[in-house]
């Protein structure tokens, strides 16, 4: 686990070894808040899960979408007795790995300051987590709504994903204003990027107009 701010860390990447993206990367971030630690996403590493016990453990783990589920979540939920949040959509799906504690359909606000925001477009439970930290920088937790592979800007498509409503999410993302991007998902990049607001309207901008479709992908792979 890696510290980037005062108050936030990145997890181990975890490789995706497969033949359609071997330099895919998957990320999880913990969040220092006042109120406890909170998780971001995945982290499947037992090494930061040590590393989260040493830090306090965590009080909640945030899921942006139902693709982060896996063993770990299980293991997490019982190991720190934390809250595990998702998208109601997203319900069916995770809860074949843990049961969430609790789910949402709408924007809310979680402890005092943590931005919950229902992003749908990349699956229809895409949420991404807004958070202005008292350390000056404002984080934005995008999931695999739009993420770097090497160096160029692209959403992802999925079987689930739905244009329209993957458009309506990146124009509402026009009107935040972060300072760090942070993205569950990678290609030959690290899963954050700092952003003033003309770069922020840019990448959105070239990630609209570079759409990555996942099911081409693997019926390339496949030979289809």
């Amino acid at each position: 686990m890696k510290q980037l701010y005062e108050d936030l860390w990145i997890c181990t990447p975890e490789a995706n070894a497969n033949k359609i993206e071997p330099e895919l990367m998957m990320h999880g971030f913990l969040l220092q808040h006042l109120r406890g630690n909170i998780l971001i996403s995945r982290a499947d590493n037992p090494l930061d899960h040590d590393a989260i016990a040493d830090s306090g453990g965590i009080i909640r783990h945030y899921l942006t979408h139902w693709h982060e589920a896996g063993p770990a979540t299980r293991q997490l939920q019982q190991r720190f007795n934390s809250a595990l949040y998702c998208h109601a959509r997203a319900l069916g799906h995770v809860s074949r790995y843990a049961e969430p504690d609790a789910t949402f359909t709408k924007a809310e606000v979680h402890c005092g300051s943590f931005h919950v925001v229902p992003t749908p477009g990349h699956t229809p439970g895409s949420t991404s987590y807004l958070y202005a930290s008292p350390y000056g920088k404002t984080y934005l937790f995008v999931g695999d709504t739009v993420t770097l592979s090497h160096h160029r800007w692209m959403t992802i498509r999925a079987a689930e994903s739905n244009e329209h409503d993957l458009h309506q999410t990146l124009n509402f993302y026009r009107a935040l204003r972060p300072d760090v991007i942070m993205m569950s998902s990678t290609v030959g990049h690290p899963g954050w990027q700092e952003v003033d607001l003309r770069q922020w309207l840019a990448l959105l901008g070239e990630a609209e107009h570079n759409p990555r479709d996942l099911c081409l992908s693997q019926a390339s792979n496949d030979g289809g």
